[in-house]
């Protein structure tokens, strides 16, 4: 339900005056955009097109526009608390104003909802902010700013009203503010040699030779000339002042410090409800596993320290997004965390294959193995297809999914393989004992040849790699040796294990030249980083 009807003709003359005007900024909106919109503007050389604007001049009208904005915004912002206190928006069905706005105006509810506590806030503690903001001396952001940490706190309110003498303003920094004169009480303009004369030197604004009154007035709150001497400025004006000579950014420090200083008990009040809003959910979901919750500044700043580190500069050919990359980096911070044995000795292993087997189909696959190689033995390969249910996560946070081929793949690369036989009766009979499929001693060995990932143009550190079957996988019978083995980083074993790309060992063209791995694309094309030799040894 809207409540935008006009009020009949003929009744109401403030209000018609309100629609009117209403309906002329909406045509002079329309004629702004007719003939500054996109098809009209200027695009090469600053020059106007027939019936165009410059673009130089395009530059110089979009801060108005921007600031003519905010004006408009601010005043709209200043109608929703009479709004909701006098419009019967309840019998609309609506739970809450807010919902009611949402709806009204086509925003979402966290719209809405800011937009109605900015609009309370103006009305209640920042007066100031609200008269500045609506004649064009303050930006947005500086509103949200002030909104978002000023009034935070009975203690910060407080000091937004109360008054500032001047002994009190820091030396090395001199407000801007000209204070709010109330309508209808703007002195008349100066003329004649008045309108020359310079104002008085701030300098001398509560120094010795004011006099006995404040900023120099009388006893009586006057100056030596007998004109008012105007009231000290507020806390709130104080800041406004400075919001004209502070980036949005660097005010809302200037805000966190004030508060700090006049309430520094509500910081951590903040901390300690941030302590306890803080979760971490992990939770399967169809296709994967979804993550959501919420972190202080410390766990936050400490969380994204850690994966800008883990991620690094994207290397050549990483077309992915950085929120990709945030995801993958996330991920290697765990393998990271349990390959290197940091949370105790039990988790310092890698991923833990474990292939069931039933005692007759172990004898039929052996007796094919002994057919195929004459060895009596299973190779490798064979251990893959030995079960008659597709391979899955197990364990007690795991779902029983189902492991994607690509990703049983790599994993098998560089895990620990167990074998469990079960019987008839489904009795475990016989449980190998868990092999690496690179050991301790030959993994040093990969290390020390190739020191860090080998793909083309990756450095990442062998604490972040993997070991790699290179030649032949292990799947496919490859052996488990260091000539069969490269290091690749979790980014890049994945992506040459899921996209058909081979490597091969290449010989340096003299004894003092190392040698280096080759990659090839599946479409047979050298992937290769222009210009450099991606060091090997």
């Amino acid at each position: 339900m809207a409540f935008t009807s006009p009020p009949p003709s003929g009744q109401e003359p403030e209000a018609r005056a309100f629609e009117e005007t209403l309906t002329d900024l909406e045509s002079l909106a329309d004629e702004l955009v007719e003939s500054a919109g996109p098809d009209a503007v200027a695009g090469v050389g600053g020059h106007a097109t027939t019936g165009g604007v410059a673009v130089s001049r395009l530059a110089s009208a979009a801060p108005r526009l921007r600031a003519l904005g905010t004006r408009l915004d601010t005043l709209r912002l200043t109608w929703l608390p009479v709004i909701e206190a006098e419009l019967p928006w309840q019998t609309t069905g609506a739970r809450n104003f807010s919902a009611w706005l949402a709806r009204t105006e086509n925003v979402s509810t966290t719209t809405a909802k800011r937009e109605t506590r900015t609009g309370r806030a103006l009305r209640d503690h920042l007066p100031s902010t609200r008269t500045t903001a609506l004649a064009g001396g303050i930006g947005a952001d500086h509103v949200r700013a002030l909104v978002d940490v000023a009034p935070t706190s009975d203690a910060r309110r407080a000091a937004l009203a109360a008054p500032i003498e001047p002994d009190d303003l820091p030396p090395t920094v001199e407000p801007v503010v000209v204070p709010s004169v109330p309508a209808g009480d703007v002195p008349d303009a100066p003329t004649g040699d008045e309108a020359t004369t310079e104002p008085a030197d701030q300098d001398s604004v509560g120094s010795d030779s004011a006099g006995p009154g404040v900023d120099g007035s009388g006893e009586d709150g006057s100056t030596e000339d007998g004109v008012p001497a105007p009231p000290p400025i507020t806390g709130e004006e104080y800041l406004t002042g400075l919001a004209g000579a502070c980036d949005p950014s660097r005010f809302r420090r200037v805000l966190k410090r004030f508060g700090q200083v006049v309430d520094p008990d509500a910081d951590d009040r903040g901390y300690r409800q941030a302590t306890e809003r803080e979760h971490l959910e992990v939770s399967p979901t169809f296709g994967g596993w979804h993550v959501n919750g919420f972190l202080t500044d410390e766990h936050g700043q400490l969380l994204a320290t850690v994966l800008g580190s883990m991620m690094g500069a994207p290397t050549p050919g990483d077309d992915r997004t950085p929120t990709q990359r945030r995801a993958q980096a996330l991920a290697d911070v765990a393998r990271d965390v349990l390959d290197n044995g940091r949370v105790g000795t039990g988790a310092a292993v890698r991923p833990h294959v474990h292939v069931t087997v039933s005692l007759t189909e172990l004898i039929r696959h052996t007796d094919r193995a002994a057919a195929r190689t004459g060895t009596g033995g299973l190779r490798p390969g064979d251990l893959t297809s030995l079960t008659a249910q597709p391979a899955t996560f197990m364990g007690a946070s795991a779902t029983g999914s189902v492991v994607p081929r690509d990703l049983l793949r790599r994993l098998t690369c560089d895990a620990e393989i167990t074998r469990v036989v079960f019987g008839a009766d489904g009795t475990a009979i016989d449980v190998g004992r868990a092999q690496r499929t690179v050991t301790g001693q030959m993994r040093k060995a990969v290390i020390a040849r190739d020191q860090h990932c080998v793909y083309p143009g990756c450095d990442q550190p062998p604490s972040r790699c993997e070991v790699h079957h290179a030649l032949r996988h292990w799947a496919d019978g490859g052996e488990t040796s260091v000539a069969n083995s490269a290091l690749l980083c979790w980014h890049h074993h994945t992506l040459v294990d899921t996209t058909g790309i081979t490597m091969a060992w290449e010989a340096g063209a003299n004894p003092d030249q190392p040698g280096r791995w080759t990659f090839t694309n599946r479409h047979g094309h050298r992937i290769e980083l222009r210009g450099a030799w991606p060091r090997a040894a």
